[in-house]
């Protein structure tokens, strides 16, 4: 339908208060989230006589989010492609394509994962960018999600009405994007700051100065995808005060049958039931345990340095001489006093112990760590009396739970390697005649290799270390049955030097001396003898 600029700002600043709104009431659960895993707890506690006190903080929340970042990432990620069934495109050059350009971006999802897991949810933001390779005409980036408006009333991702990005950029920047244009240009503001926000929703905060240099100074942006008009907006209050658009386009990226895509890719490991935009923090499920143990650690270690050893004495039965003596703890020092007897002269105070409660509290506390951070104990190194059977259980447990976050973690892959081969396809000059190796061989990229409806699947599709260990084990054991069974060898070690991550040069043929019948899987007699034993031992 057609609209006036006008109905189009209106449009972005109610998206944009709704956004804010929402964001300004989660900043202190956000900042308190943080402040754990940063192990810098007690930046958002106050408490009584604080200056006095001594204050202790453990490390598990950090460990809580780090084990599982350890248990998800432990490859780099790659994605196999499922052939467009109209033959149209090259699946070895898009294949190849995606594989490399995700090798480069390995430190961006895994910030955007620690993201997810500490907030609610993230994103990744792709973006075209100049170079000279196919791999570098697009930058990802992981971004936070207090900046990204949402359609939080859709039922889907698939469903959202428009998507928008919050950012700040230079005034340089702005320039050369939009035009030299009189900015407003300020001080870049952080999401935890405290801010008093003015009518324009412009950030303000004390120590602002119009004099300070462009390359200290910044616009906010609002980059906002209208999926129902087919629009990509950009607006700022920091030119003519948000009375007009900065640009106006249709949105440039389509999937392979039309539908517009932004270049926003939601990364989400929990949902709210009832409203699935809204992530949901693990670092949510630990915090109240977290809080509790750095309170009675903190409680312990003031009661500790007041566990000191005292005395009472009666009072006129030592000169001060006879005290100082007394308290220099000299050996052999002889004391006089005039009494007849040395019964209640000197005594000690006594020091009534800590309740045994706390301890009692203290391992309630462990516990409730322990089931919230869905890691069997043995994963992070620690050391348990479980039997072999009970740690093959925990295994099987831990890698259910991860495995679902596995898969949302592939997901979000799979949506990247998508958006990247449809941003790309735009921005491929023909005639430039780049050339990429492929398993068949070299070949030229170019749009129409690209251009197909193709499905993404993540490699090894929700792996974890606990998965891949079962699944090196299961192989193991299956190796006699799938010879018996007429699996050829070759395809057996190809398989054997992929999930162990083998060199190469394992794959290649052996010859047997003098002629002897070569085994199943290609090796001499002796060491598939060899191999059987350590089968048979397994």
């Amino acid at each position: 339908m057609a609209r006036s600029e006008k109905d189009r700002i209106q449009f972005i600043r109610a998206a944009l208060e709704q956004h804010t709104t929402y964001w300004d009431t989660q900043r202190p659960s956000m900042r308190k989230y943080k402040n754990s895993y940063m192990t810098r707890f007690y930046n958002d506690i106050d408490s009584a006589g604080a200056e006095s006190s001594i204050r202790v903080e453990t490390a598990d929340a950090y460990a809580a989010i780090e084990s599982l970042m350890g248990s998800l990432f432990t490859k780099y990620p790659g994605v196999e492609i499922r052939d467009d069934i109209t033959g149209r495109g090259n699946i070895a050059v898009t294949k190849e394509l995606a594989n490399a350009w995700l090798s480069t971006c390995r430190q961006q999802v895994e910030n955007a994962a620690r993201m997810a897991l500490i907030y609610t949810h993230s994103f990744l933001k792709l973006a075209p960018r100049e170079s000279n390779i196919l791999t570098g005409k697009v930058a990802m980036r992981a971004v936070p999600p207090w900046q990204v408006i949402l359609d939080r009333d859709v039922a889907a991702p698939e469903d959202n009405r428009f998507i928008g990005h919050v950012y700040y950029i230079s005034v340089d920047e702005a320039t050369e994007k939009f035009g030299n244009k009189k900015w407003l240009g300020v001080a870049q503001k952080d999401y935890f700051t405290d801010y008093e926000r003015n009518t324009d929703r412009s950030y303000r905060s004390y120590g602002d100065s119009p004099d300070m240099p462009n390359e200290y100074l910044y616009i906010e942006i609002v980059e906002m995808y209208d999926f129902q008009n087919s629009e990509l907006l950009f607006w700022s209050t920091h030119w003519k005060n948000g009375t007009e658009l900065l640009s106006k386009d249709t949105i440039p990226v389509t999937t392979f049958d039309g539908r517009s895509m932004s270049n926003l890719i939601p990364f989400y490991f929990s949902r709210e039931p009832d409203r699935p935009m809204e992530g949901y923090s693990s670092m949510s499920r630990i915090y109240d345990q977290v809080f509790e143990k750095n309170i009675l650690r903190t409680f312990w270690a003031n009661a500790i340095r007041r566990d000191s050893r005292q005395f009472i004495y009666k009072e006129g039965a030592f000169d001060e001489e006879a005290l100082a003596k007394i308290t220099s703890g000299v050996d052999g020092a002889m004391v006089a006093t005039d009494s007849d007897t040395l019964s209640g002269l000197i005594d000690v105070v006594p020091v009534v112990p800590i309740s045994s409660n706390h301890a009692v509290y203290l391992n309630y506390i462990e516990q409730d760590i322990q089931k919230s951070s869905l890691t069997a104990g043995f994963t992070r190194g620690e050391a348990s009396k479980a039997t072999a059977t009970e740690v093959s259980a925990l295994m099987q447990y831990t890698a259910s739970e991860l495995g679902k976050m596995a898969r949302d973690r592939d997901s979000t892959l799979e949506s990247a390697a998508l958006l990247y081969v449809r941003m790309l396809i735009p921005l491929i000059d023909d005639s430039e005649q780049m050339i990429i190796s492929t398993p068949d061989g070299a070949s030229a990229v170019t749009a129409d290799k690209l251009d197909a409806n193709w499905t993404f699947y993540a490699t090894d599709g929700g792996s974890t270390p606990m998965t891949d260990l079962l699944k090196k084990q299961q192989l193991v054991g299956l190796i006699p049955s799938l010879v018996q069974l007429g699996v050829p060898g070759k395809a057996i070690k190809d398989e054997i030097i992929r999930l162990y991550g083998l060199p190469p040069s394992f794959g290649e043929e052996v010859q047997p001396p003098g002629g002897a019948p070569a085994s199943p899987l290609g090796m001499p007699p002796e060491a598939e003898a060899a191999v059987s034993d350590v089968i048979g031992g397994v």
